[in-house]
């Protein structure tokens, strides 16, 4: 089966289709999905469910999904991944507990004709209307404060809906869904802290051997621990080289770098370009 891997932390597309050309797919990250026109089905882990204008459907990593369409559809996906989401949280937050339990048993979320079902639906259409709206302001999604608060409330409105569909009680919390989640919120808190990081602390901090940990994060992210690291900390150099005046090597120092060389060879494997020339080309 297919499997999307998506580096961008956040991504929001405007969709306007006849067919839908995708296979069924699974991929690393959260899609929430709101239908704007059209009619057809949405098959999610083998089930097919109506959809028509106003709903929404919200898909967890694991799910495995594709659309048939029956009439043109218009539509958003917000894709988001989990470090996104721990990136919104601070250490002490407890929020979205809903949300972080989330699991492939609700993947259609909002559909119904209450009144309440379709205010939600509103909701969370206006919102992510002015998330579209602020792509084309400058620098990078992920980082716009304003998209950052509008996330948060998206988050906060999905975990309500959530409350209703919970997981049962008796459910362990160190289900594979949840380590995942702690992980990145760990990687999110320490990530300026190179030791903090390494493969046997990461181990030891969550109960696992190095290589059950590193083949079941991979399992569900798409990509090795480290690999992820890497990413996340390459978006983080990218908003400091965007947003702030430090030095390269001062940037290099703040990840844990092992110096300005090492920071130009990761950096421009992802980005085709040095951070030197590369904040040289946004100032052009």
């Amino acid at each position: 089966m297919k499997r999307f891997i998506q580096s961008d932390p956040l991504l929001i597309q405007r969709l306007d289709i006849e067919t839908w050309s995708l296979p069924v797919h699974t991929h690393n990250h959260f899609e929430l999905i709101l239908i704007q026109a059209g009619s057809g089905q949405h098959v999610v882990n083998d089930n097919r469910v109506g959809y028509q204008p106003g709903d929404v459907f919200l898909l967890s990593p694991s799910d495995r999904h594709t659309f048939i369409v029956s009439n043109r559809t218009s539509l958003y996906s917000l894709s988001f991944t989990a470090l996104y989401v721990a990136s919104l949280m601070t250490s002490e937050a407890t929020l979205w507990g809903h949300f972080k339990e989330y699991s492939t048993s609700v993947a259609h979320l909002l559909q119904g004709d209450s009144r309440k079902r379709r205010t939600e639906q509103q909701s969370l259409l206006a919102l992510v209307d002015v998330i579209w709206a602020e792509q084309q302001s400058p620098g990078p999604l992920f980082s716009n404060p304003v998209v950052e608060s509008l996330m948060r409330a998206i988050l906060t409105l999905l975990d309500r809906e959530l409350a209703q569909y919970s997981l049962e009680p008796t459910l362990p919390k160190t289900t594979a869904s949840g380590v995942i989640q702690r992980i990145a919120a760990y990687i999110c808190r320490h990530i300026t802290e190179p030791d903090e990081l390494r493969m046997e602390k990461l181990a030891d901090v969550f109960n696992y051997s190095p290589s059950h940990l590193g083949a079941l994060f991979k399992q569900h992210m798409g990509e090795s621990i480290q690999q992820y690291i890497i990413r996340y900390k390459l978006r983080l150099v990218e908003t400091r080289l965007s947003v702030s005046t430090m030095t390269i090597s001062q940037i290099a120092d703040e990840f844990g770098f092992s110096d300005v060389c090492h920071l130009n060879k990761l950096f421009k494997r992802y980005y085709h370009h040095t951070p030197t020339s590369y904040r040289r080309g946004l100032c052009n």
